[in-house]
């Protein structure tokens, strides 16, 4: 149902960003490749262990950020943000072509969750703008678009999906069958709860998968 095309030339680049756990969906010969930019210790023990797990998949990549600094003097907000917008740009020239022009896509954030220890929402604009600035100024970007949530939810199949809904039509999509990730997948198809950085991926996925309808 939902099928990624390559373009030529291009790289095209999807990021679900949150300062604690930014997912991204790129395209590797026309297929996605997935990369989760981890703050340390996310998720429960058991969390952790299948996240070894899903690293050794060969079509994920899981990176775990620098050890956050818990000060929340504006300094330290400020250069934590900085150095999640390098290791993510850091990450995308290690699995892209920097000589290609860049189409990069992000969804739009309900601000609804916590950001960084608060539900700040100047800390995640800012970090996202700080991102966004970032990946201007070190790639060849030729479009750079935020998509409202609910347009990708329609995508996907109704504007009001929650989650588990997003995450239940990903993984009956049966077009994902080659992916190493869709099939990790299948052993949670009937949890209750999405895994991080799982929801994060998927997120990813559907951001992509929409901005090449447009």
């Amino acid at each position: 149902m939902l099928v990624l095309v390559k373009e030529s030339n291009l790289n095209l680049i999807a990021i679900d960003f949150s300062i604690n756990s930014p997912g991204i969906c790129l395209l590797k010969d026309g297929k996605p490749y997935y990369i989760s930019y981890l703050k340390p210790g996310t998720g429960t023990k058991k969390e952790q262990k299948l996240q070894e797990e899903m690293n050794l998949l060969d079509d994920v990549t899981l990176i775990y950020q620098p050890e956050p600094n818990i000060d929340k003097q504006e300094m330290a907000r400020v250069m934590r943000h900085r150095d999640i917008a390098e290791g993510i740009c850091n990450i995308i020239a290690e699995n892209t072509n920097p000589e290609e022009e860049y189409k990069i896509f992000f969804e739009g954030s309900s601000y609804g969750t916590s950001r960084f220890g608060t539900n700040s929402l100047i800390d995640l604009a800012s970090a996202s703008s700080i991102l966004k600035s970032y990946l201007i100024d070190r790639f060849n970007v030729t479009q750079l678009e935020v998509f409202a949530p609910t347009s990708i939810k329609k995508h996907a199949g109704k504007g009001n999906m929650k989650k588990m809904d997003m995450w239940y039509v990903y993984i009956n999509d049966t077009s994902n069958i080659e992916s190493g990730l869709w099939n990790f997948c299948q052993e949670f198809k009937e949890d209750k709860k999405i895994m991080k950085p799982l929801d994060d991926l998927v997120d990813a996925y559907f951001i992509m998968s929409y901005a090449q309808t447009l």
